[in-house]
């Protein structure tokens, strides 16, 4: 199903929280939509979802504007949103995947094929008669994931799938999300705060801030805050991580880091407006001639190295490096 935005315009309480002049999204691709807390991903999704209505604008689906109880019911039934905290019924993990498959009329034999591939596609296939109140924050959060996958519906709005998964389950959580995309054709939209998911993920990436469409998603898009010590200004990045830093704000901010300026070097070196990040290579990609670091400590950072500087430093995935973050490499939004 093709979903085009036009005009659109999303108000609460008399302010715009959301406004969108043009967008589509087109069939069988993973869309991200990145941006801090408060930007508008969640309402985006809703709205599309028809859970909210636009105080200005409309939405297409094929090339038709929902209108009326029926036929939003219908188009509303092609699409599946799964909430940020999202919320499972009591009774068995079997009961929550299968209720959702009941209700669109699926037959029984076919119901218990289709529960019994998803939870095993998510290796989750111990828990199928475990109770929903005894499963943990990361299982109940998979649980949940695995039943709106398996409703096998042309769109999939995904709000922060990942949140509460640790990172080797984050893995194979994505490695479903694009089963969606490339074994089944399905339109996968998901709202992340994590630029490093995104680019992992997604076709198209739509950075949003503050309600609207801010161009390209930055790299190492991250929350970080302004501190002042003796007269001075510090950017904390994490709790071992600072950076001295001219800056008017002061408090939580929402920072970039350029890739191109971070480097990888040995040790820290003493004094100087420097911050060192040590982390572990999760991944090493060849991207356009150079290489595309994925390092994560404290924080999950990417970084870009020449070929002859990564053969240089003899890195390989599981080493343990330095990043080192620079105030020319910090952009505060």
């Amino acid at each position: 199903m093709k979903i085009e935005i036009r005009d659109l315009e999303v108000q609460y309480n008399r302010r715009v929280i959301l406004s969108i002049p043009e967008l589509s999204f087109g069939e069988g691709r993973i869309y991200a939509i990145v941006g801090p807390n408060g930007s508008g991903k969640t309402t985006l999704l809703k709205t599309i979802n028809l859970l909210l209505s636009p105080s200005r604008g409309k939405i297409l689906y094929d090339g038709r504007e929902a209108a009326g109880a029926d036929e939003d019911s219908g188009i509303r039934r092609r699409m599946t949103l799964l909430h940020q905290s999202p919320f499972l019924f009591s009774g068995s993990v079997y009961h929550n995947i299968a209720y959702g498959l009941r209700l669109r009329g699926w037959k029984k034999e076919e119901i218990q094929s289709r529960v019994q591939e998803y939870l095993q596609l998510a290796e989750l296939g111990h828990l199928m008669h475990r109770s929903s109140r005894e499963l943990s924050g990361g299982e109940y959060q998979r649980v949940a994931i695995t039943r709106a996958l398996a409703l096998g519906t042309e769109v999939l709005l995904l709000d922060e799938p990942t949140a509460n998964v640790d990172r080797a389950h984050t893995d194979q959580v994505e490695e479903l999300i694009l089963k969606q995309k490339t074994d089944y054709g399905r339109t996968v939209i998901i709202a992340t705060h994590t630029p490093p998911q995104a680019h992992r993920l997604a076709d198209e990436i739509l950075f949003l801030l503050e309600g609207k469409c801010a161009g390209p998603t930055p790299e190492n898009f991250l929350t970080a805050r302004v501190e002042t010590r003796n007269g001075e200004k510090f950017l904390r990045l994490s709790p071992s991580v600072e950076i001295p830093i001219p800056a008017e704000r002061e408090g939580k901010v929402q920072i970039s880091l350029n890739p191109n300026e971070l480097e990888i070097v040995p040790s820290p070196e003493p004094g100087g407006p420097t911050g060192y990040l040590p982390g572990t290579v999760t991944k090493a990609i060849l991207e356009k001639g150079r290489i595309r670091l994925t390092i994560s400590g404290e924080i999950e950072v990417v970084v870009f190295i020449s070929r002859e500087r990564f053969a240089e430093l003899r890195i390989n995935l599981g080493s343990t490096v330095m990043v080192a973050i620079g105030p020319e490499a910090v952009k505060i939004h």
